[in-house]
């Protein structure tokens, strides 16, 4: 049986997926803590925070993935990560949570996606 890391041979790539399940991951995680906050006081949204920590200990997990790359760098890893968090819990709030995206938040949207376009130059 082949591994992941076996099934893409270019350090880049594999960073970069790592980045994106991150990035998916804490979008989810953000997605719970806003749920948590608006069910208060309601039965489950304990539920909610269970997911929001069990999300944060996945990014841990596949941090410690990447950086077992020699090929990672700190600051590269983490302006991903941060760009694609940007991109995704905006699209999240707006999918799940109905949140109005304005012509500045594109503007942003755009700039975090040229930022992940040069720091992978």
């Amino acid at each position: 049986m082949t591994s992941f890391q076996d099934l893409c041979k270019n350090p880049k790539q594999l960073i970069l997926y790592y980045v994106i399940f991150i990035s998916l991951f804490e979008a989810i995680a953000q997605l719970c803590l806003k749920k948590f906050h608006i069910n208060n006081g309601k039965n489950m949204r304990y539920i909610y925070l269970f997911i929001t920590v069990f999300m944060y200990i996945g990014i841990w997990t596949l941090l410690c993935y990447c950086y077992d790359n020699e090929k990672a760098k700190l600051g590269s890893v983490n302006l991903i990560w941060s760009c694609m968090s940007i991109v995704s819990v905006m699209i999240f709030g707006y999918v799940f949570l109905q949140e109005k995206i304005e012509y500045h938040d594109i503007l942003a949207i755009i700039f975090a996606l040229l930022a992940i376009y040069f720091a992978n130059l």
